[in-house]
């Protein structure tokens, strides 16, 4: 018996079955890419993970809307969180933790800045030193576009300190009053699943009523 594993989220399925078939039967998919890169097997992406990657590719494709869509979902609908990081292994623990909402992840801040003008999302948890792009700098054009939707960001960071100073030189720039929270990484479940529910809280009055179907007890009241 083979374990295949996915590359994204991490989630395995074992069998005497291999290549197409298994696409066929357990509607598993073929990554873009190998991981680790160079490798000479294609890495596998699980069924749900496809249908994220086939979603963001949708949203790819729509960078003609001039702002983001407005979706006013039904009550109980889950939350939809685009998580930006560079670091894979990190999308795959936050995808984990957020098992309770629909995520899309990215590890490019200009893929997500495309999707962001097309795509409704409840909150938006980037990283703030990427290349290219940082998170900052990703949050000034959502503010740019649309200051709603700069509302819902949440910041993660592996050196807290100077991500502070980077979000705030940036928020003074823009004249924001209430800088995005930030996450020291890696963080604990309970800690981003609260910075999610108190974001996706601050814009329930205009985006809809939610509730996370998450197990512990963090929830939308």
């Amino acid at each position: 018996m083979r374990v295949f594993e996915c590359s994204q989220c991490g989630v395995s399925a074992g069998g005497h079955i291999w290549g197409f078939t298994l696409l066929a039967t357990q509607g598993w998919g073929v990554a873009p890419a190998t991981n680790p890169p160079g490798a000479a097997e294609r890495a596998w992406l699980c069924e749900a993970c496809c249908a994220r990657a086939e979603n963001l590719a949708r949203g790819l494709g729509k960078l003609s809307a001039s702002k983001p869509q407005r979706e006013r979902p039904r009550e109980g609908q889950r939350l939809k969180v685009l998580i930006v990081d560079d670091h894979l292994l990190m999308l795959r623990s936050m995808v984990r933790m957020l098992a309770g909402c629909e995520t899309v992840i990215t590890t490019s801040p200009r893929e997500a800045w495309s999707v962001l003008q097309s795509t409704h999302f409840d909150v938006v948890v980037s990283d703030v030193m990427m290349p290219e792009i940082s998170g900052p700098e990703l949050y000034a054009r959502c503010f740019a576009l649309s200051p709603e939707l700069a509302r819902r960001f949440i910041f993660a960071s592996a050196d807290p300190v100077l991500a502070q100073r980077e979000i705030e030189r940036v928020v003074e720039e823009l004249g924001v009053t209430q800088a995005p929270p930030l996450l020291a990484k890696p963080t604990s479940r309970s800690a981003l699943m609260s910075a999610v529910a108190t974001v996706a809280h601050g814009t329930a009055h205009e985006s809809g009523t939610y509730v996370l179907r998450l197990t512990d007890d963090v929830s939308s009241r």
